[in-house]
């Protein structure tokens, strides 16, 4: 077995494309031309190795254990085949990994809560312009309003997903404006905006993907092709706006 493709996209989205071994951080997520065309050369390294023989192999995980995100570390393939060679975990052992990704990934998260406070009109149609090519979706019948704490519980999510959440929430007024400036000239760029998260959404509960790994998977989906922190963030943004209104996520 192996990561998955999913998994490697969460991965990569809580490390923020960047190398989390120290004294690299290399960007991994390279532009090629626009939005929507980029390429990313990161690797997803397994902290306890994934195979009898290599190095911090555990033989008491299973194999969805050494494959699952907590296990993996986002590098660069230089500093991936680094920890792997012969001996590598005399000098990067399971605990070392484990803190240093922990460390990255906190670092990110602080970094993409700063970028919040820069999302305009500009990030916002930039984020939402490839996901409005959707056809719209049914309107909305049930319009029993959940409160975002106990949609967090009940979704599972944890205080990363929840810290995002908060952020993106100071946002919807901004969010709710533009959705209504667009509208205007638009009258299905709601609904339309809507459907592209729904299909990921639905996507993934079949897959029986929950809690953060659910979250994190939409935030992938919802920033792809973002190549600046505030495209991401406006997003996000975006993906919270319908959070809140109990248009996305279980209620």
């Amino acid at each position: 077995m192996s990561a998955t493709d999913r998994t490697k996209r969460v991965l990569a989205f809580r490390s923020g494309g960047i190398c989390a071994l120290p004294g690299c951080h290399v960007q991994l997520t390279i532009e090629q031309s626009s939005v929507g065309d980029i390429e990313s050369i990161g690797e997803a390294a397994h902290i306890a190795g994934e195979n009898p023989g290599a190095e911090r192999y555990d033989k008491s995980m299973s194999d969805a254990e050494r494959d699952h995100v907590s296990n993996l570390i986002y590098l660069c393939p230089t500093c991936h085949t680094k920890i792997d060679k012969k001996g590598g975990a005399h000098e990067y052992p399971t605990t070392n990994l484990l803190d240093v990704k922990q460390a990255h990934e906190a670092k990110v998260l602080k970094a993409l809560l700063a970028e919040f406070r820069t999302v305009t009109f500009v990030e916002l149609e930039i984020a939402t312009k490839w996901l409005i090519e959707n056809q719209p979706s049914t309107p909305t019948s049930d319009m029993t309003l959940t409160s975002p704490d106990a949609k967090i519980v009940k979704n599972k999510l944890t205080d990363g997903s929840r810290m995002v959440i908060r952020q993106g929430i100071a946002l919807a007024g901004e969010v709710s404006a533009f959705i209504e400036s667009f509208s205007m000239n638009d009258s299905t760029f709601a609904e339309r905006l809507k459907a592209g998260f729904l299909q990921e959404y639905y996507r993934l509960v079949q897959e029986g993907v929950t809690g953060d790994e659910r979250f994190d998977s939409m935030c992938t989906f919802a920033t792809h092709g973002m190549t600046t922190a505030g495209q991401r963030a406006a997003a996000i943004a975006v993906l919270v706006y319908l959070f809140e209104r109990c248009e996305v996520f279980d209620k």
